[in-house]
């Protein structure tokens, strides 16, 4: 069965060829039940979604043995049997039968192919199949197309899993931001909810939503309501659909809410909304009138992760942001604007006023101009792309910390990056807005963009829009200073500065470990808890000083912390298992209105053996969220003085 698969070649076939549900059936079985293709009808492939429990699959006499989730694909099926291992195992999934008709024999070939993957999210395709079961059964007419339209939808969650299962080795795993963000965009319209979300990739929702602010500054729901604002405002622009169709177009099925949600998030009612644009378009189209914008939104209040933590099972209200995004005939307007100016400042160069300047001045802007054009491949997440050797106006959505430090001032980062306390000097920064506004970059006349993949995301047209712009590379969200500082020294052309930088910083963390050594025994452990109004939080070796305590100090953490958050995905805890995570040190983050949740720990605090040898440090959450370099360099400082201090 192991063959070589053109996948390019097979998903263009299932694009390509006329394809049918022929049918759906679900099997929850036990006492070696199994499925027999014999029993139905004439079919030419299909494919076999095991959800819970350990089956086996022979074809022509090979065996695949399946564990959950697994799912099986068969082509021509004449050979091919399901087996149970065990005559006392139980277990459940979907058997989906379809027919196609090929556009080649060549196509039909391909199709024939079998293969089987463990998918890295079961909950979308599992969902998708209990749908059209459901509709499939139904007597209704419509119900059965409604079936067969669910089938293709299927098999592209099937064939898209599989293409992330080829590419990602289980020491890279897959993004889950970046995927939810994906998962969110094609299925806005539908009811999402933080839970949900979390189940498609098997963690809890509060590990998700600390994944979500950590790499994007808001949290899955928030993002959920920024994207079908954006839809909204698309269908509000485009057509003249009533305001209850848009609304339930964009998954709100009342229409009062929608409205409510749509003005405090735009400032204006889905009615005022579309009339401001129409008459802003006829201005517009007027060449006496300057390029104005009618859809930006107001700039929304910057977020930081120490406000109200916002993670509910279903979405709701939130004044935590306002959107901001362009109109395409407005960027384009200003595209062209920005091009039109470069070309007559080209001529003027070459003209009366150039022919002005002393020698020396144009000898010298010669030069600069040469640099600046200079260029080399730098390979990326996103493949290969020729930058500046030495960029001049960067535009980084997230690495603000590492360009300080190596003495390169961005010309525009996001909203909650700039928040950074650690950064006094943000003059001549502007802020693009989290979501990132593709007008504001554009505006900036970058020529660098660097992103992070998940950022990326975000953006209305994504990587693609981003390179439009300029050359734009997509990075890791590393939160290691050393290595972030030597992939920047690279990237802006600073390698000399970044060592530096590096070797300044090593030795600064041999001398603090040297300094805080007499003070700390071997044997002794550390922990960080961060108290908010309604949650408790334990951080592992990322950021809010873990990294420094963990990594570069090489102090150990508490066993729970190690195996359960460091090794694990628990970030919330509950008051009753605090004293599980608190060890012999105790950093403590209380967030601000946290006082009354503070009470209800503060016994368990004083219990532990923190408490009780009074090694409870207390740290400033604004201060310790940031990782990069700058705050790094200020967090260590504080750390070894909280550390000595007590030592006293």
């Amino acid at each position: 069965m192991e063959r070589i698969i053109d996948w390019n070649a097979y998903i263009e076939q299932w694009s390509r060829s006329a394809v049918r549900l022929q049918s759906i059936q679900s099997y929850h079985a036990q006492h070696g039940a199994v499925p027999d293709l014999s029993e139905f009808e004439a079919h030419t492939g299909f494919f076999f979604i095991l959800t819970h429990g350990e089956i086996g699959v022979r074809v022509s006499g090979e065996f695949v043995h399946c564990r959950s989730p697994y799912i099986f694909y068969g082509g021509e099926n004449k050979n091919t049997i399901f087996e149970v291992p065990g005559h006392d195992q139980e277990w459940a999934g979907y058997l989906v039968l379809y027919t196609f008709l090929p556009v080649s024999s060549e196509g039909q070939e391909r199709l024939t192919h079998s293969y089987g993957f463990t998918p890295n999210a079961m909950l979308p395709i599992q969902e998708k199949c209990e749908a059209m079961e459901r509709h499939w059964n139904s007597n209704e007419l419509l119900d059965r197309l409604q079936a067969q339209s669910l089938f293709l939808p299927m098999v592209y969650e099937v064939l898209s899993q599989n293409l992330q299962t080829l590419a990602h080795t289980e020491s890279a795993k897959i993004n889950i931001v970046t995927d939810a963000i994906k998962y969110i965009k094609a299925n806005y319209m539908e009811s999402i909810t933080a839970e949900k979300l979390a189940g498609r990739y098997d963690c809890s929702t509060s590990y998700l939503s600390r994944l979500f602010r950590n790499q994007i500054g808001l949290g899955p729901i928030e993002y959920l309501i920024h994207e079908r604002i954006h839809r909204a405002k698309q269908l509000l622009l485009k057509s003249d659909a009533r305001i209850q169709d848009v609304a339930s177009k964009v998954g709100y099925a009342d229409v009062y809410y929608f409205s409510r949600l749509f003005k405090k998030h735009t400032g204006r009612s889905p009615l005022q909304f579309r009339a401001e644009y129409q008459q802003a378009a006829q201005v517009q189209n007027n060449p006496l009138h300057g390029l104005e914008s009618s859809i930006v939104s107001p700039p929304f209040d910057s977020h930081n992760e120490n406000e109200s933590y916002y993670q509910l099972s279903e979405e709701g209200d939130t004044s935590m942001f306002r959107f901001s995004r362009p109109a395409f005939g407005a960027m384009m307007v200003l595209c062209t604007s920005l091009i039109l100016s470069a070309c007559q400042a080209s001529n003027s160069t070459g003209g009366a006023a150039a022919a002005q300047e002393p020698a020396s001045q144009t000898a010298t802007a010669t030069a600069s101009d040469s640099t600046a054009a200079e260029t080399r491949v730098y390979k990326h997440l996103k493949g290969e792309t020729a930058i500046p050797v030495h960029p001049q106006r960067v535009v980084s959505f997230f690495h603000l910390g590492e360009l300080i430090a190596l003495g390169v001032k961005p010309v525009g980062t996001t909203t909650y990056v700039l928040d950074n306390p650690h950064i006094s000097d943000k003059t001549g920064i502007t802020d693009i807005g989290i979501p990132p506004d593709a007008e504001k970059i554009l505006s900036l006349q970058p020529d660098l963009i660097v992103t992070t993949p998940a950022l990326a995301e975000i953006v209305e047209g994504g990587y693609d829009a981003l390179s439009k712009i300029a050359p734009t590379i997509v990075i890791e969200q590393n939160n290691e200073p050393i290595k972030d500082i030597e992939m920047f020294g690279d990237i802006l052309g600073k390698q000399e500065e970044a060592k530096q930088w590096n070797e300044k910083f090593k030795a600064k963390i041999a001398e603090y470990k040297a300094k805080i050594s007499p003070y700390v025994r071997a044997d002794e452990t550390f922990s960080i808890l961060n108290v908010r109004p309604d949650a408790l939080f334990v951080y592992g070796d990322t950021n809010m000083g873990g990294n420094i305590i963990y990594k570069y100090l090489g102090l150990k953490p508490a066993a729970k912390v190690e195996s359960d958050v460091i090794h694990g995905e628990t970030w919330e805890v509950s008051s009753e298992v605090i004293p599980e995570f608190i060890g012999d040190h105790l950093f403590l983050a209380v967030n601000k209105g946290a006082e009354d949740k503070l009470k209800d720990v503060q016994k368990l605090v004083d219990a532990s053996p923190a408490g009780k040898s009074g090694h409870v440090y207390s740290i400033d959450f604004d201060q310790f969220l940031p990782s990069d370099p700058i705050a790094v360099e200020k967090q260590l400082d504080i750390i070894t003085d909280l550390i000595i201090g007590d030592g006293r």
